[in-house]
């Protein structure tokens, strides 16, 4: 009897081990949503969600202290903050929105994907967030729309924190914009997992562990907005101003950070917009990809708290 009983409980063992594997592939949204949120807990945030300018927002919000604003890539969401997001909460209050047409913020139609449209919405958010004077920060895309919002809204900018920002149209073309320029692929466009894989292989040198469910539920959200993010993408191309244009002159205290291994910008665009802005500094990570929030979270965090910590020495200073 007591050899059947653990046999019994043996085959129960694996049935349920069995099950759970085959939940983990077939079924990946409940185990991604739960790395998710403990990725998010682990950065001190919380999810959250606000209706202004007749889109219905997604952001994620925590910490204390003055507020800082941080914008996601193209394809991406607000979760590309969390892992920073750990060294930053203790010194601001983070607030960073999924975009429109990306993540969990939902668009109507009618809605325009040109950068310095999105800048005034994000604007638009803030005021009905209630927040009026920030930090402001943006990876690729998102720093792109950083900058629009500074040039529009200089007096509401701190600090500006560009990580290898978009939108440079005189910089050297890194090897995933040559593809596009060839049209031969867009690599930032994601049809399928194997899309996703291969976007992850470009923007990293080490790429950080990306549970599998996570990497499955993240490449289906986005296939099936690829026709949408293709829209997005030609929006930001060829209907938006350049970055050129928007930075020139921008007053506004300024620190770049770009990854010296950029695969999708390239990193001589610190060396073109410091030249531009009056007010900036340039910092070049070495064996660091396009996503140094991502893949190197300590060391994106120390430069900005430096940046920020030397800002606030020399307006003491001056006063």
């Amino acid at each position: 009897m007591m050899v059947e009983s653990s046999v019994t409980t043996l085959a129960f063992m694996v049935a349920i081990v069995v099950l759970a594997c085959l939940a983990w592939w077939i079924f990946p949204t409940p185990f991604a949503r739960l790395f998710l949120r403990l990725d998010r807990q682990a950065g001190r945030l919380k999810s959250r969600r606000l209706h202004s300018g007749g889109l219905d927002w997604h952001y994620l919000e925590g910490g204390r202290g003055e507020p800082l604003v941080l914008l996601h890539g193209f394809n991406a969401d607000a979760y590309h903050f969390c892992r920073v997001g750990r060294h930053l909460s203790a010194h601001f209050r983070i607030i960073a929105p999924d975009l429109p047409g990306f993540g969990e913020t939902t668009t109507g139609d009618g809605v325009s994907y040109r950068i310095q449209d999105i800048a005034d919405q994000v604007l638009e958010f803030l005021d009905d967030l209630g927040v009026h004077t920030i930090y402001l920060g943006g990876n690729s895309m998102g720093g792109y729309i950083a900058a629009a919002m500074a040039r529009r809204a200089p007096d509401r900018v701190r600090g500006l924190w560009l990580l290898a920002p978009g939108g440079l149209h005189s910089a050297p073309i890194a090897p995933v914009l040559a593809e596009v320029a060839e049209d031969r692929h867009n690599p930032l466009v994601i049809r399928n997992v194997s899309d996703f894989r291969r976007l992850t292989g470009y923007c990293f040198v080490r790429p950080p562990w990306i549970p599998g469910p996570v990497v499955r539920f993240l490449a289906a959200r986005t296939a099936r907005h690829s026709v949408r993010a293709q829209r997005i993408f030609d929006a930001m191309r060829f209907d938006s101003t350049p970055l050129e244009e928007i930075a020139d002159g921008l007053e506004v205290p300024t620190l770049i950070i770009w990854g010296h291994s950029d695969q999708v910008l390239s990193a001589e665009g610190g060396h073109l917009l410091t030249k531009l802005m009056p007010d900036a500094e340039f910092i070049g990570l070495p064996d660091i990809g396009h996503l140094p929030m991502l893949e190197a979270p300590r060391r994106s965090a120390e430069t900005w708290l430096a940046f920020t910590e030397s800002r606030a020495r020399r307006e003491q200073e001056t006063r």
